[in-house]
C-alpha cells in the first residue's frame, strides 16, 4: 500500500497551531488534484472516469504539543457513464497524520480500497 505525502508551506499568518478543520480545508483543496490522482492510482475499477469531490474534514485531533495530530478527509468519488447516462458516487476517506516542523505542515496518509466481493 503506497501512502501519499503532502507538504503544505506554512508562511507566518497562513494557518497556525492549533487549527480548526475549516481552516486547514483551503490548504487541502489547493491539493485536490495531487489527492484525486493518488486516490484513482489505487482504483482497480476506473470505469466511468472516477474523479473526487465534496472534500470535508472530521475529527481533527492535536497531540504532543499541538505539533503533531490527525484528522479524516472524507471524499466523494463521482463516476459518469457516458453510454447509458447513469451517474454515481461513492462516499470514501483517508486518514492521515501530521506534523509541523520550520515552515512546513506535513501530511502523511493511505487510501484503503474498501471493496466487497
Amino acid at each position: 500500500m503506497t501512502e501519499i505525502n503532502i507538504r503544505i508551506p506554512v508562511e507566518k499568518d497562513d494557518l497556525s497551531i492549533p487549527f480548526t478543520d475549516h481552516e486547514l480545508l483551503p490548504f487541502i483543496e489547493k491539493h485536490q488534484k495531487e489527492i484525486n490522482d493518488y486516490v484513482i492510482d489505487q482504483l482497480e475499477d476506473k470505469d466511468g472516469a472516477p474523479h473526487l469531490s465534496d472534500f470535508s474534514i472530521s475529527g481533527l485531533t492535536f497531540y504532543a504539543e499541538n505539533i503533531e495530530g490527525s484528522f479524516r478527509l472524507h471524499f466523494k468519488i463521482d463516476r459518469q457513464f457516458c453510454c447509458s447516462d447513469l451517474s454515481s458516487c461513492q462516499m470514501d476517506y483517508i486518514d492521515f497524520k501530521f506534523n509541523k516542523s520550520n515552515d512546513s505542515i506535513t501530511l502523511t496518509g493511505s487510501y484503503t480500497v474498501w471493496t466487497i466481493q
